[in-house]
């Protein structure tokens, strides 16, 4: 009876083991988006840089955090291992550009120029 239970226990313990070798590591990578495919309204691939390798995504299932990444944009991708030489985005994370401000007190002797208002052109046409 012991030696029963005993295979029962190895049996299940083998084949845990094989099952679970066969789940995809999540990875996660940082870096600057070089291309994006886009194929009428639809996301289909996209190329990032990462130091001084190029991934290349593919972005069938992939969820958007802060929106629709562009040339250029910062992002973080949690991927996994794709088919071919491509990888496969589960979410893609946009890290938005800080904002440029101008202060025209910081521009000492240079001429700030503005446009006039829409209802002052109005008015000034009426007069």
């Amino acid at each position: 009876m012991k030696n029963l239970i005993l295979s029962f226990l190895a049996v299940c313990a083998c084949g845990l083991a094989a099952t679970s070798c066969g789940k995809p590591e999540l990875k996660n990578a940082r870096g600057f988006v070089t291309d994006v495919e886009i194929v009428s309204d639809s996301l289909k691939s996209m190329r990032m840089t990462v130091g001084s390798d190029t991934l290349l995504f593919s972005m069938r299932d992939c969820m958007l955090n802060n929106g629709i990444m562009l040339r250029g944009d910062s992002v973080i991708v949690d991927y996994i291992d794709g088919r071919g030489d491509s990888l496969r985005a589960l979410v893609l994370t946009l890290l938005p550009k800080p904002a440029h401000y101008v202060n025209p007190a910081d521009m000492a002797g240079d001429s700030l120029l503005t446009a006039p208002a829409a209802k002052e052109e109005a008015a000034d046409a009426a007069q």
